[in-house]
């Protein structure tokens, strides 16, 4: 909603704990958001904010109106199916004698539309956001029999791709010739490392990686689907994304979700304090996770070959039919004779030797990666470096692309168990992990002061299989949205709802300060979920508290070393403070 709260608001708010007095305002709009009429009225009922559904906003409201024309279900009145309406609260200013009004978005009649009580002189309005245009239950279902958005564009001749379709531009299609939408914000989508918000190079990634922000393979679908099917399919085909209605202007958004890492707070403890009414610390354990193993796409190859040896460090394969030269998009299925050493190519009937690079961090496989007598996915890609082609084969994974994150403390443990095989693994180490999960690619999430770590609940695994998680093309892939499931699931979990006086201006992803009850300290959280009680005048708000994504090196003022007993990367950003918690024995 606001991007900040001024003064006069907080004041706003304050002064009415004594007697309370809001007003609805609710426009009606037609279908080109022209205003047919107003209805003002003493309001009872909700309105809700939950950022982690499509449908974010709802309302069931009663309205006691001051003009009752033009309120009966008929087609000619106010209340009908093809009348949209815009929703305000209004907090009495007692110095100006006059409501200020907070807008809380636009919606769509769900159920009847809505009734009015002749005998009450109440109107009952049951609505959700725009959302509800899109999923088939006000509008949206489709009936074209298969609605296609290829990967590509090919040469009709050689078969090779010519032109890559972006993700951005087919969310933009899809909602400009499908919703009719026109009005929107759509941002890029595709790999993290494409981002600004993540890598200082994206610029350069996306110049060298030139599918980065592409269609990864073609999508169909049947008649019967609806409009926010498709736009979830393609939000989807990469983790941390949102689409939302913003209540403003109703402008339809496809973003990032926000990491909220360099926000200011919106609203600190010490207003929360003065505003509060009580208090909810549980937390519901059935829910928590420390290990995300998700399953990706079974890997179907376009070529396949088990005539490999290897020599020099490159594995020479021979594949009948395969062209005279690598194409852009070639996947590879290749069985490995031998182990491979560092910096390990491939060369396909002789055309040869490319580079086999992770798609992750875009370096040269490490040593002991690909195991003997195993088979290994590859694809081919055709990258722009310094104006010139250059071609890399990037490992997808094995048959079927799997990966594991997990959530630690970072220290080892010093405890050693033994495999069926007599072999003994130190606990909670990558090697532990890769051996009785029977996966290679395995990453950590190092939140040393998160109460969820497998140090200290030991493992509690969620294991993500089929659906969305079939499309997921590569071990990189895969690691990465593990990374972002098991930072769902740990702060999520380590939540805390609160209830205060009634706060219109709130929005979800809004960063706070706030002190628990049962804490001697503040913390920060991030607002997750919202609900407004107009006849009790209260809010109620979730939030969960704010940790950061992506691990960082420890460059806090006076602090700039990593610790040797942590041996699974480095810490999350920390102030001084709390890094003198986490390792109060150490000199920092």
């Amino acid at each position: 909603m606001a991007e900040i709260v001024t003064q006069e608001d907080l004041i706003l708010v304050l002064s009415q704990s004594a007697s309370p007095k809001l007003d609805l305002k609710v426009e009606v709009l037609d279908q080109n958001k022209q205003i047919l009429g107003t209805i003002y009225g003493v309001v009872s009922g909700s309105m809700s904010i939950n950022g982690e559904s499509d449908i974010r906003r709802t309302a069931n409201i009663t309205v006691q109106p001051t003009l009752t024309e033009h309120l009966k279900l008929t087609e000619d009145s106010l209340l009908w199916l093809n009348k949209d309406i815009r929703l305000f609260v209004g907090l009495y200013n007692c110095r100006t004698k006059q409501y200020k009004y907070y807008p809380l978005g636009y919606y769509v009649y769900t159920n009847t539309s809505g009734t009015y009580d002749a005998t009450t002189n109440s109107l009952t309005i049951n609505c959700d956001d725009f959302m509800k245009k899109l999923d088939g239950t006000k509008n949206g279902q489709l009936g074209t029999l298969i609605i296609s958005y290829p990967a590509y564009k090919e040469n009709e001749e050689t078969g090779e791709p010519i032109e890559y379709n972006i993700i951005r531009n087919a969310v933009i299609e899809t909602l400009e010739k499908l919703a009719r939408i026109t009005n929107y914000r759509i941002d890029d989508i595709g790999e993290y490392k494409a981002m600004p918000d993540y890598n200082k190079d994206w610029e350069k990634y996306r110049e060298e990686n030139i599918t980065c922000l592409t269609i990864p393979f073609d999508q169909e679908f049947s008649a019967g689907c609806s409009v926010l099917s498709i736009l979830t399919t393609f939000r989807d085909l990469y983790p941390n994304y949102e689409m939302f209605f913003d209540m403003e202007n109703n402008t339809f958004i496809c973003q990032l979700k926000p990491m909220c890492y360099e926000d200011d707070i919106f609203l600190d403890n010490a207003f929360l304090q003065r505003v509060l009414i009580s208090e909810n610390t549980s937390v519901d354990m059935t829910t928590v996770r420390n290990i995300c193993e998700v399953w990706g796409k079974v890997i179907d190859v376009d070529f396949y070959s088990e005539n490999c040896s290897y020599s020099n460090n490159t594995y020479s394969a021979t594949i009948a039919g395969y062209e005279e030269k690598y194409f852009n998009g070639d996947s590879i299925g290749l069985k490995i004779p031998i182990t491979n050493q560092a910096n390990a190519q491939i060369n396909i009937n002789g055309l040869g030797a490319i580079g086999i690079y992770n798609e992750a961090n875009e370096e040269p496989i490490e040593a002991n990666v690909l195991k003997a007598n195993n088979v290994y996915a590859f694809k081919v890609k055709k990258k722009r470096i310094d104006k010139q082609d250059v071609i890399k084969a990037y490992l997808l994974g094995q048959w079927q692309v799997h990966a594991i994150n997990v959530l630690t403390n970072g220290k080892k443990s010093g405890q050693f168990v033994t495999s069926s095989d007599g072999e003994e693994y130190e606990l909670y180490s990558k090697e532990y992990f890769q051996k009785f999960y029977n996966c290679e690619r395995v990453d950590f999430t190092i939140i040393a002061n998160s109460p969820f770590t497998i140090e200290k609940l030991g493992e509690i695994p969620d294991v993500k299989v089929s659906g969305e998680f079939e499309n997921i093309t590569s071990d990189d892939l895969a690691a990465d949205r593990a990374k972002w499931e098991n930072w769902k699931n740990c702060r999520l979990t380590d939540n805390i709802t609160i209830t205060t006086a009634l706060l219109p201006f709130l929005d979800v992803n809004k960063k706070v300060s706030y002190k628990r009850s049962d804490s001697d300290r503040e913390h920060q959280y991030i607002i997750s979920s919202i609900s407004h009680d107009f006849s009790g005048f209260t809010t109620t708000i979730t939030m969960y508290r704010f940790y950061p994504l992506y691990e960082m090196l420890l460059k806090e003022t006076g602090t700039n070393k990593v610790l040797s007993e942590f041996s699974h990367g480095v810490l999350s950003k920390y102030t001084h403070e709390e890094l003198t918690t986490v390792v109060s024995e150490e000199e920092l």
